[in-house]
């Protein structure tokens, strides 16, 4: 980074870079293909008729019977941690309102029956080492504490890192950084991840399949891959934390393929100029120490 001018003229790049590809729209675009935009649903919740009166917009409209117990699909908004966010376009996103009619419900024509509603179930928690804008955090999420160490449901839904591995300055750190987006979505939750493809196709230490295969194998870090796409710079991975993850086996039992904890070259001639690489420690990747 001190190399193309310090932290300011890096994130004056990304901005530019973000002119020709809208992180945020690939982002939004994903989570409304899923639906999660209109929030996920809370597993297992039986909502009663007193909650539903309390909160009809949330949990759905009351029964009207008295308090009698019925079966609804409740909805929470979406936990969204961005990290390295060099713009407020996800935030924005968040904070953006519609003016609804809510005559149906009250059932008297009025102004005072149109409100402003968030147009995405979202919330969006945006860091940076080093923040230039308002409403961005000031955090290092290599430091960053575990979110509900004894909970892993309670984590992040989503987090994305775009163009943020390929800056972090050695390999055991950017091991660090995958293995820290990994344990800080709840299982079933969504990694955005993005870095430059000269990093895969360029360096001497890894190749685009190698990457891949320690992204989403079982002697790596343990994702399954949701989506993948290449721009003619780009690479683009949609990943998620296992649904059915056993924490415990994981904690106990993980094994890494020792072609993950040492740097190897794998590529020789003069053209492979690059040096990105990826070290894995055994202790971060099963969660024993973050």
């Amino acid at each position: 980074i001190e190399g193309m001018g310090g932290r300011e003229a890096y994130q004056s790049a990304s901005r530019l870079s973000t002119s020709h590809f809208s992180t945020s729209r690939w982002v939004l675009g994903a989570l409304g293909v899923r639906g999660w935009l209109q929030g996920v649903p809370v597993q297992d919740e039986t909502e009663t008729a007193e909650l539903e009166r309390r909160d009809p917009d949330r949990g759905g409209a009351g029964t009207g019977d008295g308090g009698q117990r019925k079966r609804k699909v409740r909805k929470r908004d979406i936990n969204l941690l961005e990290v390295g966010a060099i713009n407020r376009e996800l935030l924005d996103a968040a904070a953006r309102t519609r003016r609804v009619n809510k005559t149906s419900e009250t059932g008297i024509e009025s102004e005072s029956a149109y409100v402003d509603e968030p147009v995405y179930r979202l919330n969006v928690r945006a860091i940076d080492l080093r923040s230039s804008l308002e409403g961005i955090e000031e955090a290092d999420f290599l430091r960053l504490p575990l979110m509900s160490p004894g909970d892993p449901s309670m984590r992040y839904d989503a987090i994305v890192c775009s163009m943020v591995i390929n800056c972090v300055t050695t390999p055991e750190d950017r091991g660090r950084m995958l293995a820290l987006l990994y344990h800080q979505l709840r299982p079933g939750g969504l990694c955005f991840l993005t870095l430059p493809r000269l990093c895969l196709i360029q360096s001497k230490y890894t190749t685009p399949q190698l990457f891949e295969e320690m992204l989403t194998s079982k002697g790596g870090i343990g994702f399954e891959l949701d989506s993948k796409k290449n721009s003619p710079k780009i690479a683009f991975f949609v990943l998620r934390r296992p649904e059915d993850e056993d924490a415990e086996e994981r904690l106990e039992n993980c094994a890494l393929d020792p072609k993950w904890t040492t740097i190897t070259e794998v590529k020789k001639g003069k053209k492979f100029r690059n040096k990105f690489s990826v070290v894995l420690d055994e202790n971060e990747v099963s969660g024993r120490q973050l």
